[in-house]
């Protein structure tokens, strides 16, 4: 597996986290699938070779070439039979509306086509980037039309982002309460602002910050105690605990760690590459 992240030009910085690209083989790998966690982020993939599908009951559900992957509250799965490569933009919590042409609420929790997001960008996106083969070209493309996009777009405030920066600092442990004492606003305008722009209510971001903080600290130290890591999630009851990451991650805490326990086992000890898509932190850049 080839997989690289890449930094923004200083001027899509408030939109888009990183750039980054995959390739990997997973007809001929025991990693045959990518395991996507309830994350805030947007992202936007253009894939080439085989294309990746979700399964449906019985029923392999193709995924577009082109696609996005909304906000999620939950897990997602993207499977492959073989060679996939693609390059993608990994827009921050706030960042993709202004070019989304259907609402952030409609977005959440699903993958669509990058036409059906993006309009005629998409369209014209996906033309440009399938005729060139060098992913560092496919990138650079993509990037200019983000730039010429973004510049284009009606100016907005991205008024959710200096809460949600204040969610991330705090790693989801802050009451809706504080923030609108901070902010000054009531709770209606909180909610109208987060679902405009990021898709979701603040409260269910903080909670999607609070169980990613959560999952990094069992990835980074698999033998971590879990009555410790519930105290510091803000938890009183562990089994509560568990039960609401067992609901965003589709695993519990305790398996999480087995996972990664024999991930490491497998790895000679070395802590895998974990990250696709949606696997990482927010960040505040």
């Amino acid at each position: 597996m080839r997989y690289q992240e890449l930094s923004p030009h200083p001027k899509l910085q408030k939109h888009i986290k990183c750039f980054w690209m995959l390739d990997h083989d997973y007809g001929n790998s025991v990693h045959d699938h990518e395991q996507l966690w309830a994350d805030a982020h947007t992202e936007l993939i253009f894939t080439a070779g085989h294309r990746y599908f979700r399964k449906a009951s019985a029923r392999a559900m193709p995924v577009p070439a082109s696609f996005v992957i909304g906000p999620f509250q939950t897990e997602l799965q993207l499977f492959s039979r073989g060679r996939t490569m693609l390059v993608a933009a990994r827009f921050l919590p706030w960042g993709f509306h202004e070019l989304s042409k259907i609402p952030m609420t409609e977005l959440k929790n699903t993958v669509q086509s990058c036409r059906g997001v993006l309009g005629k960008v998409g369209s014209s996106l996906e033309q440009e980037l399938a005729n060139i083969e060098n992913p560092y070209a496919k990138i650079a493309a993509l990037e200019q039309a983000l730039l010429t996009q973004i510049a284009a777009a009606q100016k907005t405030k991205m008024l959710s982002r200096p809460i949600a920066t204040d969610i991330l600092k705090a790693r989801g442990m802050i009451r809706v309460r504080e923030l609108l004492q901070t902010h000054a606003m009531d709770a209606r305008r909180l909610q109208r602002i987060f679902l405009e722009e990021m898709g979701v209510t603040a409260k269910v971001f903080a909670r999607i910050v609070r169980f990613n903080h959560a999952k990094k600290m069992i990835e980074t130290n698999p033998d971590i105690d879990l009555l410790a890591l519930t105290y510091e999630c803000g938890y009183a009851d562990q089994s509560h605990f568990t039960r609401n990451f067992r609901e965003m991650f589709g695993i519990t805490p305790a398996d999480f760690k087995a996972r990664m326990k024999e991930a490491l086992r497998r790895f000679g000890g070395k802590r895998p590459d974990v990250v696709f898509v949606q696997d990482s932190d927010p960040q505040a850049d």
